[in-house]
């Protein structure tokens, strides 16, 4: 039968204890002192490895090979097997959720009472001690105080403002924290290589990334995805998730630059009938528009970028934006978020909430334009951002010039697009061609609405 991963790569002594080195150098020195308490308190995230170290720590105390307590149990003795096995008669992994009351705290000291049948303790480990109800709480708080010399007990809790403050005050307490990305990163890529998964060093960080510091919660997305069968990329990872993709992201993100209503529309149409979420479209987006900002503030900060979308694409797109635009459309979106949980019809605020990013985003070009915008914001290096406006108007010409006929395009080549904003535009031509852009007005505006995928007013002026 097939191992799960995070089972498979279970740490088995402290010393193999991944990203908790507090934790990992107390406990150690604590076993090598012989300085065991009567009672502990693990708590932190889900998947970050307090029940895996409840267990090895038991270990360390009740090894038979070794004369006394041990950072390095042997896992080969008769105690350190039954304790990986779970039926070890010394050490009792109770879960407490559904242990949780009064009679079951009454049956737990009274088994507390008798001596180890095989190792040097009795050990309880309590899972989710915080489910516990009051009174067995109070029932259990004379025995963590003062329980017999070759008791040990073991609280794990995911929510330690749960747990009374009397148990707390008589327990030494272990934060186990979130593991970062780095860590849980090292540790999919030493389990890869031992498993023979081909995986792409983005879909790793993908993985990390979502596994929000757990490392079980890493080990076992790993595990699903090497089903597949084949190379484990990036978007591998975001199809499995539910998310959406990043070429649908930047799709969305040129839209809204560029003013496109009917392109936009019709990619968040799309998506909704793919299945995802009106909710799920809005967070993702609200993760671009943060990352954009950290790219447009600090340039380097590679580390910092949480979304679907590369760092590499995003100091693309970056270009094409000013900073209060993105700052701006990233509290509109929070404010969305908020909203649509109320909405009757998510579908319907979710089109509501992208026009009104379009709408942002047009204003802030036009003040740009007009000289009226805010500076320009300064990056890590005091240096001004790259202006968006003037790539994104390039752009958007090169566009229409690349869809204009032979005859077009050489009539074209003699104008220069200096605004684009709320479906309309502005072009100057040579005073010589003026009349003539003039009296193709109407053609010139069915180019833009081809190259933008929406209505556009165009206004022509004469090239000072």
């Amino acid at each position: 039968m097939h191992t799960a991963l995070h089972l498979k790569y279970r740490p088995r002594t402290l010393d193999e204890l991944a990203g908790q080195e507090y934790v990992q150098k107390t406990l150690i020195n604590a076993v090598e002192s012989g300085k065991i308490a009567p009672a502990y308190l693990f708590t932190g995230p889900r998947g970050t490895g307090k029940t895996s170290t409840a267990r090895m720590f038991a270990k360390s105390l009740n090894c038979t090979r070794s004369p006394k307590p041990t950072a390095n149990p042997c896992g080969e003795c008769q105690s350190c097997r039954s304790i990986d096995k779970s039926t070890s008669l010394d050490v009792a992994e109770i879960d407490a959720a559904s242990n949780n009351g009064v009679d079951d705290a009454r049956s737990l000291i009274e088994r507390s009472s008798f001596a180890p049948a095989v190792g040097r303790y009795r050990i309880f480990t309590l899972d989710e001690c915080h489910c516990l109800t009051p009174q067995a709480f109070n029932a259990l708080l004379k025995c963590i105080e003062e329980p017999p010399a070759h008791v040990v007990f073991i609280l794990c809790t995911t929510e330690s403002h749960k747990v009374l403050p009397t148990i707390t005050s008589r327990c030494q307490v272990f934060n186990f924290r979130a593991l970062s990305i780095t860590a849980i990163v090292e540790q999919l890529r030493f389990v890869a290589q031992k498993e023979c998964i081909a995986i792409t060093d983005e879909a790793l960080v993908a993985i990390a990334r979502t596994a929000d510091g757990g490392l079980r919660d890493a080990l076992q997305l790993l595990d699903q995805l090497s089903l597949l069968g084949v190379e484990i990329t990036k978007s591998h990872v975001l199809e499995l998730l539910g998310n959406v993709a990043e070429s649908d992201l930047v799709t969305i993100l040129r839209a809204i630059n560029i003013g496109n209503i009917f392109g936009l529309l019709q990619m968040s149409r799309s998506l909704l009938d793919n299945g995802k979420t009106p909710k799920l479209i809005l967070s993702n987006l609200l993760t671009i528009y943060r990352d954009l900002l950290v790219v447009m503030a600090s340039p380097k900060s590679h580390n910092l970028i949480t979304g679907a979308i590369s760092y590499s694409q995003l100091k693309q797109l970056a270009m094409d934006w000013d900073y209060e635009a993105v700052s701006t459309g990233l509290t509109q979106l929070q404010k969305s978020e908020n909203q649509l949980r109320n909405a009757a019809q998510p579908h319907l605020w979710l089109e509501v909430c992208l026009l009104g990013l379009v709408t942002t985003r047009s204003e802030h070009s036009n003040n740009s334009n007009n000289g009226n915008g805010s500076k320009t914001p300064l990056n890590s290096k005091g240096k001004s951002q790259p202006k968006a406006q003037k790539s994104n108007l390039s752009a958007i010409w090169n566009k229409v010039l690349e869809l204009a006929t032979p005859n077009s395009h050489s009539l074209l080549t003699h104008a220069e697009l200096v605004e684009f904003a709320s479906g309309k535009a502005v072009i100057t031509v040579e005073a010589k061609y003026f009349n003539k852009f003039n009296s193709n007005a109407e053609k010139v505006e069915r180019m833009f609405q081809k190259a933008t995928g929406a209505r556009v007013i165009v206004s022509i002026k004469e090239r000072n």
